[in-house]
């Protein structure tokens, strides 16, 4: 099977589909997970590397129906999922090296004074790299941290950078995994959606204990990229599109007022809350009076409820099945730079909140007052015209959409029927 739709996309459910040459790796796959067949019955199907022998393709890449026999239950799949890591890599002393070594780099670097710098650009959200400092504001780093899901589970992640708590819990920052190359492994897809915080994943297939040093765990850290077969990276950076805004380096040109503005749409109640968390944690880390603007968007009004139409335009068409009369907007000042704390720990917390205790889709506008005038684009697309020269440029900015509500996925990836495939493969199976 060539094509494949994605349950979940920027321009709602169900509504985009993807061939198998566009995805370009595992991780890619996991990010755009679930996927189904396309047609009526969406059954889901898994992505198939391509193969290659002698440097020449033997198998191009392709998608696999999987079996539709029994409801697929995300919280007992993931909690199966992680069991069965734990005994891998309890097992394994090239993990247990590795991870102690990452450990060690991160800890020198954090001792020393010295960032972790972090890069990867994401062409199909935006013409601008991503750029981010693992340690900024952190104060630790540990191993084997465990930390909750918002469906109720939990998990352990190899090694955590942890700063300050914001109220009583250290602020997770970021976070590294060590992978044994399990190519189907619905787990870190889901921990990749509920994220508030950049995870480096860190690839050992193959290793052995003599290759894993302490030049290979400083390599290990900054590598963008690594030559492989299958054209895969050997570490990559897992970030949720939430978490996007903080860490695109954009031009000042695009915002001169530099405030950026977050869409949210969930029950009242939900939006009530988030109000007031959003105001406490603007007092809490010092912000200037008036520099966070936190209202309420109802449509009572013929000119609110146009207000309210246009921020639905902008998270998708879907937005009115969440809230149909209200949603709450959120203005905050950009970051400065990649080493702005105070940013970093407004979104990065924000960002917390958004996706493990509210059940909230989320849209963005890149600067304050920007006008939609493409509503079926799923990224925002800038226009410049620069008169010296005479031209006109395009700038792709930002995603429109950035979250959507986990337990809304949670009930439509339970719906989806698949069991076991004949070999006994994971149910959450991600080639």
């Amino acid at each position: 099977m060539d094509e494949a739709v994605v349950v979940f996309s920027r321009k709602g459910l169900f509504q985009t589909r993807i061939t198998a040459r566009e995805v370009r790796s595992r991780e890619h796959a996991r990010k755009l997970w679930p996927l189904v067949a396309p047609g009526a019955i969406h059954q889901m199907v898994t992505w198939v590397s391509p193969s290659f022998e002698n440097d020449k393709l033997r198998r191009r890449s392709h998608f696999r129906q999987l079996p539709a026999e029994k409801t697929y239950d995300i919280k007992t799949q993931f909690e199966e999922e992680e069991t069965s890591r734990q005994h891998a890599v309890h097992e394994s002393p090239e993990h247990r090296r590795a991870k102690e070594l990452i450990a060690a780099e991160l800890a020198r670097r954090l001792a020393a004074g010295l960032a972790m710098p972090w890069a990867f650009k994401d062409a199909e959200a935006s013409d601008y790299p991503l750029e981010g400092n693992l340690l900024l504001g952190a104060d630790q780093v540990v191993t084997e941290h465990t930390l909750n899901t918002p469906f109720g589970s939990r998990f352990r992640l190899d090694i955590a950078v942890l700063g300050p708590p914001i109220q009583t819990e250290p602020m997770v920052l970021g976070g590294v995994e060590i992978e044994l190359g399990h190519a189907f492994d619905g787990r870190k897809a889901l921990i990749g959606k509920s994220l508030g915080f950049a995870l480096i994943s860190i690839d050992i297939t193959e290793m052995t204990v003599d290759d894993i040093n302490a030049q290979w765990a400083e390599q290990a850290l900054t590598a963008t990229t690594r030559s492989h077969e299958q054209g895969r990276r050997q570490t990559y950076i897992y970030l949720h599109d939430l978490l996007y805004p903080l860490y695109a380096q954009l031009p000042t040109f695009l915002d001169r007022e530099q405030r950026h503005q977050y869409l949210m749409f969930a029950d009242d109640a939900t939006l009530r809350k988030l109000m007031n968390w959003m105001k406490l944690l603007a007092k809490t880390l010092d912000y200037p009076s008036g520099s966070v603007a936190v209202a309420i968007v109802n449509g009572k009004s013929e000119q609110s409820r146009k207000m309210l139409e246009h921020a639905g335009q902008v998270v998708g068409p879907d937005w009115e099945q969440f809230n149909n009369h209200q949603c709450l907007r959120l203005t905050v000042p950009r970051p400065k730079s990649p080493a702005d704390l105070q940013a970093h720990r407004f979104h990065m917390t924000m960002a917390r909140l958004l996706l493990s205790h509210a059940d909230a889709l989320v849209g963005y506008k890149y600067r304050n007052g920007v006008d939609n005038d493409h509503p079926e684009d799923d990224v925002w697309v800038a226009h410049r015209w620069i008169a010296d020269q005479k031209i006109h440029t395009q700038h792709r900015v930002l995603p429109k959409r950035l979250a959507e509500p986990i337990n809304r996925l949670m009930k439509v990836v339970s719906d989806l029927q698949r069991s076991h495939d004949s070999g006994g493969t994971s149910i959450a199976e991600i080639g």
